[in-house]
């Protein structure tokens, strides 16, 4: 069972990141005045895990995306791993549908897709704030038969 849960973490992990993080093969996003795209790198924006800043991440780095229906949040990579990546539905109210990110060598993940439920999310919108809490869950990446980790996080991100 251990086996078959890191398995989903990892492939959960792996997902969000590429779809967070694609820049559509190098080409420039269409301008927010196309209607198909925005891009935020503005606003404060303040990601903790277990009550403590996420060690290592350049909040400058953290970019938000809408596009195609789906708000992207996402980060440069971590000390050579992954960084943070979100997938959320651009309805009212938004649902995430995949975070993704890497604390202290653990990859933790947030899903209710595949079948599978990994963890719990939840989020609010004040104008163009989003904020995203819940539990992540994930294991070691070093250690994966070692047992699920479960992390609180809160993500605040402006996304015009």
């Amino acid at each position: 069972m251990n086996r078959v849960v890191a398995g989903v973490v990892g492939l959960t992990v792996g997902v969000a990141v590429l779809v967070g993080c694609s820049d559509d093969k190098g080409e420039p996003a269409p301008s927010p005045a196309a209607g198909q795209s925005q891009v935020s790198t503005s606003g404060s924006t303040e990601v903790k895990v277990g009550g403590s800043d996420l060690p290592g991440l350049d909040l400058n780095s953290v970019t938000c995306v809408k596009q195609g229906g789906k708000i992207n949040v996402a980060s440069a990579a971590i000390n050579g791993q992954a960084g943070l990546a979100v997938v959320m539905s651009d309805a009212n109210p938004p649902a995430v549908e995949s975070l993704g990110l890497t604390v202290d060598g653990n990859a933790l993940a947030v899903t209710n897709t595949m079948g599978a439920k990994v963890g719990s999310a939840e989020v609010k919108v004040d104008g163009s704030t989003y904020t995203i809490t819940g539990e992540a869950s994930g294991a070691d990446i070093k250690n994966p038969m070692a047992g699920m980790i479960n992390k609180p996080f809160s993500i605040t991100v402006t996304c015009n």
